[in-house]
Order: C-alpha cells, then sequence, then structure tokens
C-alpha cells in the first residue's frame, strides 16, 4: 500500500475516509456540515502529486496550500478542520447541570460548570468550565456512541479515559453518586 496516498488520487476518497472516523463519534454527521470554506485537492505539481487545501475568503480571496504528509495527516487534517462546525451543527436539546461543591480545585483552576448534554440529531457531550481570578477556560467533549452499548460503570469506566478526574474534576466514583445521571444518559 501506498503510504503517501493510500486511498489512490481522488480527493473524495479522503473527504469521505474522514467522515467514515468522524461517524465513530457522530454518527448523525453528514458531509454538507463540513466547512464550506474548505475544499481539497490533490494536484500534480513537478510532476508529483501533492495534497492542496484551499480556503475561501469571504471578500473572494482563495488562499492555496500544498500539504506535506501522508494520506492519514492528510485526512486528520480534514476532520480537524471541520470538526467544530460538526459540532455546532448537532445543538444542544437538553443539559444536566452536575452539582458542583464550591471549590473543586483543578491544579489551581476552579470549577465552575460540569454538565452531559443532549443534542438535537443524537449523541451526548459534557462540558467543563474551570477558571480562575483572571482567567478561565472550557472544554466540550463529544461522547462516542460505543461508550453506551453496555451499563452504567463501564460507560463510566471509559468516560473517565476521556475526561479524567484528576483535570477536570468529578471522578468515576464521583459521577456514580450524581443523582438522575445515568437516567438523563439513558441507562
Amino acid at each position: 500500500m501506498n503510504k503517501k496516498f493510500p486511498y489512490g488520487h481522488e480527493i473524495n476518497n479522503y473527504i469521505n475516509k474522514s467522515l467514515e472516523i468522524m461517524k465513530e463519534i457522530y454518527p448523525w454527521i453528514k458531509l454538507d456540515m463540513y466547512r464550506k470554506e474548505w475544499t481539497y485537492q490533490i494536484e500534480k505539481i513537478n510532476n508529483r502529486y501533492q495534497y492542496v487545501t484551499y480556503f475561501h475568503w469571504s471578500d473572494g480571496n482563495i488562499e492555496r496550500k500544498v500539504v506535506k504528509c501522508n494520506g492519514k495527516e492528510f485526512v486528520d487534517l480534514i476532520i480537524e478542520q471541520n470538526k467544530d462546525y460538526v459540532e455546532y451543527a448537532n445543538p444542544i436539546k437538553d443539559t444536566f447541570k452536575v452539582p458542583i461543591k464550591c471549590g473543586i480545585n483543578i491544579n489551581g483552576w476552579y470549577l465552575e460548570r460540569y454538565e452531559f448534554n443532549k443534542h438535537s440529531l443524537g449523541g451526548y457531550s459534557a462540558f467543563v468550565q474551570a477558571g480562575d481570578r483572571t482567567t478561565g477556560g472550557s472544554r466540550t467533549f463529544f461522547i462516542p456512541p460505543s461508550y453506551f452499548k453496555e451499563n452504567f460503570l463501564d460507560f463510566l469506566d471509559k468516560y473517565s479515559k476521556l475526561v479524567p478526574g484528576y483535570a477536570f474534576g468529578f471522578d468515576k466514583e464521583d459521577l456514580e453518586k450524581v443523582p438522575g445521571l445515568k437516567e438523563f444518559l439513558g441507562f
């Protein structure tokens, strides 16, 4: 197999591979959820095939970039450039707010919000927000549907690797005791 072009020289093969990989976390994904400003090509440059990205700016300018990478890295790039848009295409329809004890310290930041969200097109995500007196940050984790195939405790085992308690404030034992969480997640 050709490592540089494992799916041949047809760009749609790489776009479809990115879609296939993203379906593992976003089973509701459709190609039209990808960001319209990004387009991709495989072009022959100096008699060698190369991966090329194009960004179409709102003012009509187009930024072209030859990307030096292999096929897997190019598929990863397509995913990275479209992941946020795919997530925004699936709005939250219901939220479960995990009760937070005042003063949960995560490496100098204080936990402000910890939520599980159910989405309109299906799927769940977790949202965590923390800060200190001068700054803060938040992160959303879409939970792979495969995590829901077993029981609640098995779910928590997998979830704790995705959103580890030492980094985000709640470990498996804490989440196991949250009243109503199990039901909200469909267990």
